[in-house]
């Protein structure tokens, strides 16, 4: 079993990369506290200050009660799963065949597995890889596992991107990035709301991912650690 496999760039698909299909990682960046005592995780936080901002002066005469009003997004926590959480916007870039347009496809990627981590849907992530792409295969069986199966949730901030570094694009429509990938904590409940897996903040770099425009937008052919990316070349 591939240790860098089971967390994601160490990070952002921690628990992601049990994609190597290693059950024992679910890792995602988890909150952290915030004012909440007791409250693990800036993805707490962020829902409830977006719950805040949401909720503006009432009352005000002569004022029209929007006809429909969103649901408020409540964040991951240790109480239950993400509800009514907003999917990532897909990047224009992400349709122009560029060296640009790889970089935010790959931005976008780690959105996508960030929500499907929260929520359990992987929609807007299987659209962002390729059918053939194995860790990413592995990451939608290890969420749907978590989720339908074992109806257990997550709850991380996700994995941001640094020091990007892209190839031009190939004639065969491909472009190599090798970045480092950086998560913070990271926290998976069962179905009884016991916690059963716990990550600290991790960085790795030294990444490399390929991906391919295809069609009309690029995709993630594959993702390779530290010790693939020699053997791959």
């Amino acid at each position: 079993m591939n240790t860098s496999a089971r967390r994601l760039g160490a990070v952002g698909l921690a628990v992601t990369l049990s994609f190597a299909l290693s059950s024992c990682g679910g890792e995602d960046a988890g909150d952290e506290p915030d004012g909440a005592a007791g409250e693990p995780s800036p993805v707490e936080s962020s829902a409830a200050a977006g719950a805040t901002d949401a909720s503006g002066p009432s009352g005000a005469e002569g004022s029209d009660p929007s006809p429909e009003s969103s649901p408020t997004p409540v964040a991951a926590s240790s109480d239950g799963p993400a509800e009514n959480w907003p999917e990532p916007e897909v990047p224009d870039e992400i349709y122009e065949e560029t060296r640009e347009g790889a970089l935010a496809a790959l931005e976008y990627w780690f959105e996508a597995a960030t929500y499907m981590q929260l929520t359990g849907d992987s929609a807007a992530f299987e659209s962002a890889s390729e059918s053939d792409c194995e860790i990413c295969a592995a990451r939608i069986g290890q969420f749907q596992q978590l989720y339908d199966v074992d109806e257990g949730w997550h709850v991380t901030e996700g994995a941001s991107i640094e020091d990007p570094v892209a190839s031009s694009v190939s004639e065969e429509n491909e472009v190599s990035i090798i970045f480092t990938i950086r998560e913070g904590e990271l926290l998976e409940f069962d179905a009884d709301g016991e916690l059963r897996v716990e990550g600290a903040e991790e960085s790795l770099a030294g990444l490399e991912a390929l991906l391919q425009f295809q069609s009309d937008r690029w995709q993630v052919l594959e993702l390779y650690f530290p010790d693939e990316v020699g053997a791959e070349n």
